[in-house]
């Protein structure tokens, strides 16, 4: 049983509060100083100045990621409190470190793995806690069932909505992260969330990386399984229901469709899904209960740790052939493997204005089974329902790119992106002299602009509310949006230039960031506005010819 001085704030209050950034680092020096299994590892700080820190789980003193490849132990990162008024999460890594470490719930799984828990991603957020926060409103289908105490903002204290900044990699949170990331790189990633939405009567909703699926179809395969296995002994070991995350087409509508999110690598899970590793996503449903919010991530996070575990030669194996298919890919390039680089199809709204939608659509024959409730329920936005009801619904989930282009042998690069490569874990060279290559470039055709819905935000004073999504607050973040021509020449890049090799293990993801048409890339996130100008070449090419691939970043 767990050593009943050591309890989380939520577990203190009995559900009705959250903890604090404070809590949470108390609990941990306090564990670890309880513990030989546990250390705490600072990653860096937020954008207010508060520690960020992991919590490596392990025996054999198995702390590091050399240690862990060493010892040959699969690698477990499970991020919370990504967006802080989703506690669940940190709530749970909390009260299951300390389960694994001080009980015998992790005697065999410690053997296997190496746990690397970040409980707090967003401590600013966190701390800006209010009741009036996520206020359930299921008039528009959004907010959730609080602990009375409240809980904290979906964006950081400077206004970064965390799951949006992967690629873009503006907050000091997600570089600091994307570095942890890259010295563990870790076999699977758990990213915990909670969800509003349609109504239905699923406990969690969970899903894995999209976009690219072709191309890595041994991977996602294999990571389908994996949280399909997951999902069912959830449900035989724990009594909660779970399926594919998702919301209906139409709202009210339960037989119109089951759709999931957009495939843009700017959400986590889809960013590490380009990298060739397994991810999988957890959203509680926040209309349920906060203790049972809890007890069903627990569940989750428990049995995902358990399945990797058992079946660690297979994890080993799906994310290594990925790994080596990236690498030969920039080695040998093909023009037969297209990357997927954009996803969305562009509109005008009643303004005029360019927006875009990011579809999903139905994989021949693909059905949902979707648990609800009557119809009168779903139409009257009632939770939960009178009477629960099973529907048969098209299962919308496969992503077409309305851009794809081929790997090429390397970029050539303006020496201002270095840092901005960096961040991703990268690597590249530079010209120490000026050279000649051949390449495709781009003319530049058309330049527009385009809002992002959901990617920054005004914060609110602490003690004050966040303003709910249905509300539309003012878009403060915005797209740059390229039309291009390709034309092929042989052309003198000066010294300084950074020549990006594809065959490193980051080599899909420099496809995605570089491109000018990419949906999710530099370009895209108006890193290279001040160079880009219509009539003429865009500022990064393709090279076209064999080069070599140094690995030694300068």
């Amino acid at each position: 049983m767990p050593i009943p001085q050591l309890r989380t704030r939520a577990e203190a209050t009995d559900y009705q509060e959250t903890s604090r950034s404070a809590d949470v680092v108390a609990f941990i020096d306090t564990l670890v100083g309880q513990t030989k299994l546990a250390k705490r590892v600072d990653f860096g700080q937020s954008g207010e100045g508060q520690p960020l820190i992991s919590l490596v789980i392990s025996d054999r003193n198995c702390f590091t990621p050399e240690l862990a490849q060493k010892q040959k132990k699969i690698i477990v990162m499970v991020e919370a409190n990504i967006h802080a008024g989703e506690v669940e999460g940190k709530e749970t890594l909390l009260g299951l470190a300390r389960d694994l470490t001080l009980t015998p719930l992790g005697k065999k799984l410690l053997d296997k793995l190496c746990l690397v828990f970040v409980p707090n991603f967003n401590p600013d957020g966190n701390d800006r806690i209010s009741p009036g926060n996520r206020a359930l409103d299921l008039k528009n289908l959004e907010g959730q069932v609080n602990p009375p105490g409240g809980v904290g903002t979906r964006y950081t204290g400077e206004g970064w909505n965390l799951n949006r900044d992967n690629m873009k990699q503006e907050a000091p949170e997600t570089r600091s992260l994307a570095k942890l990331y890259q010295a563990w790189w870790p076999h699977l990633f758990v990213d915990c969330h909670t969800t509003d939405g349609s109504i239905h009567a699923f406990d969690l909703t969970f899903d894995i990386p999209h976009g690219n699926a072709e191309l890595f179809h041994l991977s996602r395969d294999y990571n389908r399984e994996l949280a399909e296995r997951v999902s069912a002994a959830v449900k035989k070991k724990h009594g909660f229901d779970s399926f594919w995350y998702g919301n209906f087409l139409k709202e009210g509508d339960p037989r119109s469709g089951w759709h999931t999110y957009p495939a843009l690598p700017r959400f986590g899970s889809h960013y590490r899904g380009l990298l060739g590793r397994l991810d999988v996503l957890l959203e509680t449903y926040s209309y349920i209960d906060f203790p049972r919010r809890c007890a069903v991530i627990r569940a989750w996070v428990l049995e995902l740790i358990r399945d990797a575990a058992r079946y660690a030669k297979d994890y080993r194996t799906a994310t290594s052939f990925e790994e080596s298919a990236i690498i030969a890919r920039g080695k040998s390039p093909d023009v037969k493997d297209l990357v997927g680089i954009n996803y969305g199809v562009p509109h005008r709204n009643a303004e005029g204005a360019l927006v875009f939608d990011y579809p999903a659509y139905v994989l021949g024959k693909d059905i949902a089974t979707i648990n609800s409730f009557d119809e009168a329920s779903i139409e009257g936005r009632r939770y939960p329902g009178k009477r629960r009801k099973a529907y048969k619904s098209p299962h919308y989930r496969t992503f077409v790119p309305t851009h794809a282009v081929s790997t090429p042998s390397a970029y050539l690069v303006p020496a201002s992106l270095a840092a901005r490569l960096e961040g991703h874990g990268i690597h590249f060279e530079k010209l120490a002299t000026a050279e000649r290559f051949q390449v495709d470039s781009y003319r530049i055709a058309r330049r527009e602009q385009t809002f992002s819905p959901d990617v920054a935000a005004n914060v609110p004073a602490p003690g004050e509310n966040e303003v709910p999504l249905s509300q539309k607050p003012k878009p403060v973040r915005f797209e740059t949006i390229l039309t291009v021509a390709a034309e092929r020449s042989e052309r003198e890049f000066p010294a300084g230039t950074l020549k990006v090799p594809t065959d490193q293990r980051t080599g899909t993801l420099v496809t995605y960031l570089l491109e000018p048409h990419s949906d999710d890339g530099f370009c895209r996130w108006q890193f290279l506005d001040d160079s880009l100008t219509v009539g003429e070449l865009y500022p990064i090419h393709r090279v076209v010819e064999a080069t070599r691939a140094p690995l030694k970043v300068e």
